[in-house]
């Protein structure tokens, strides 16, 4: 019990030191968190409030919402503004929580690791290192899909992507490093972690298996590999640990009514929190254009959304079972990720018998009629359109715009209206990639990101 009090006392230090801070200005000492018995590490790989983290602004960029004049006006701080305009500047005067908190899970992981090639190896150690390596992939995932520009295997594999942080010496200097070499990281920390991971971990904070090979479903995807990814997808879907949830048994008048860690979810993680993700308020909306594509009958709509006297419908479906927002890993997501790839390689009926298994489960039992016989184009348009639908708020959808900005056929211009202000979002804009915080640069002396369109 004491070591875990003095890990816990640990991170409320790296909180208050590092809170506003950039990622290689003044640390903490580390050596007030270094753990020293299995104890320790797992005390350290438990604290889920630190670690089970992934950022905000990919949602609050996107087309998943709208912010009405007096929702701006009203957010936690000038970042949220700017970042819901795309301004080409974001931060004002501090970085921003989505870079400073997302490494601090990789520093804490890197600590992890560190540490226990110092203790004799036992079983759990090795667990525990693969948890550790899984958390640092999946952290530098998360990362990457705000602050580094899209990656297109193959096509831009040398531009530069973000710092990579492979070890907790905190005052190391980091430069960007080329996608291919920061996506080859993650791919090899998650092939490392595999084999010591149970298939799914009964806590599902805790990495597994399962989280291993979806994770790489959605990386392979993001960077246009679809083979890997369904077949990443393939391991997930042929394992009976989770299932997916039939939407008419759930109850749409619920303040929330999915359960935590209910049988789709693989992976628990929720989004960092902000002025714009509160449920209450009522001046963020899930954008309407988005809420006209619910059919009768779609369960997802009175599930996902709550009406508002004011005449917009805000969010409460997350798989976090309370106010925090979802941004883990689940089932229905997999599903998605498979028949996007079935499509991509025309095999359109195994494609549309995936996605009317999911959308059977999502819409009442008498309303749902299977959709069948689509051209391959119509396919993959429906599919991409289902998954948006399904998957709203949850940050995947900015993931999904920066990719698909390579495809002419399936781009989307974004636009914004603030005090009569009308801005746009252009397919391809520099400004899909966020700048990085200038408190950093002070630090670690890289490249600025170029958002000048």
């Amino acid at each position: 019990m004491k070591n875990h009090i003095l890990i816990k006392l640990g991170i409320m230090s790296i909180i208050l030191l590092w809170g506003c801070s950039g990622f290689l200005d003044e640390r903490p000492n580390k050596g007030i968190l270094i753990p020293t018995t299995e104890q320790d590490i797992r005390a350290l790989l438990d604290n889920d409030s630190e670690l089970n983290l992934v950022p905000g602004f990919g949602l609050l960029s996107s087309d998943d919402l709208v912010i009405t004049d007096g929702g701006w006006a009203s957010l936690r701080t000038e970042e949220e503004q700017n970042a819901y305009l795309w301004r080409e500047e974001i931060w004002p005067i501090t970085g921003g929580a989505d870079w400073s908190r997302i490494y601090r899970v990789i520093f804490i992981a890197n600590v992890v690791l560190d540490q226990i090639e110092k203790l004799q190896e036992t079983p759990e150690l090795r667990k525990m290192r693969a948890e550790a390596l899984f958390h640092r992939a999946h952290a530098h995932y998360m990362l990457a899909q705000l602050f580094s520009p899209a990656y297109f295997q193959g096509i831009n594999d040398q531009e530069p992507g973000i710092p990579l942080r492979l070890n907790s010496e905190i005052l190391e200097r980091s430069p960007r490093v080329p996608l291919s070499s920061y996506y080859e990281s993650i791919f090899s920390d998650l092939e490392q972690a595999f084999n010591s991971l149970p298939v799914l971990d009964p806590i599902k904070t805790r990495p597994s298996q399962l989280a291993v090979k979806a994770l790489e479903a959605r990386v392979y995807l993001t960077i246009g590999n679809y083979g890997l990814a369904e077949a990443a997808a393939d391991w997930v879907l042929s394992r009976p640990e989770v299932s997916l949830l039939s939407y008419s048994d759930l109850n749409p008048n619920a303040a929330y009514p999915f359960e935590k860690y209910n049988e789709e979810v693989i992976f628990h993680t929720v989004l960092i929190s902000a002025g714009f993700s509160g449920v209450s308020n009522i001046q963020v909306w899930v954008n309407p254009e988005l809420m006209e594509k619910y059919e009768e009958g779609d369960l997802r709509r009175t599930l996902y959304t709550q009406l508002r006297p004011n005449g917009g419908y805000t969010f409460k479906g997350q798989y976090s079972g309370n106010f925090s927002r979802f941004g883990g890993l689940a089932l229905d997501e997999i599903y998605l990720i498979k028949a996007e790839c079935l499509a991509r390689r025309n095999q359109l009926p195994e494609a549309e018998s995936i996605m009317n298994q999911l959308l059977a489960t999502r819409y009442s039992p008498d309303e749902y009629v299977p959709i069948q016989n689509n051209s391959s184009q119509d396919a993959l348009q429906w599919i991409l359109e289902e998954k948006r639908k399904s998957l709203v708020y949850r940050g995947i959808n900015w993931i999904d715009l920066r990719r698909l900005n390579a495809e002419p056929e399936f781009q989307r211009t974004l636009t914004r209206q603030i005090n009569g202000e009308s801005v746009t979002l252009r397919p391809l804009s520099k400004k899909y990639v966020l700048p990085i915080p200038d408190n950093e640069l002070a630090l670690n002396p890289i490249a600025q990101t170029d958002r000048r369109d």
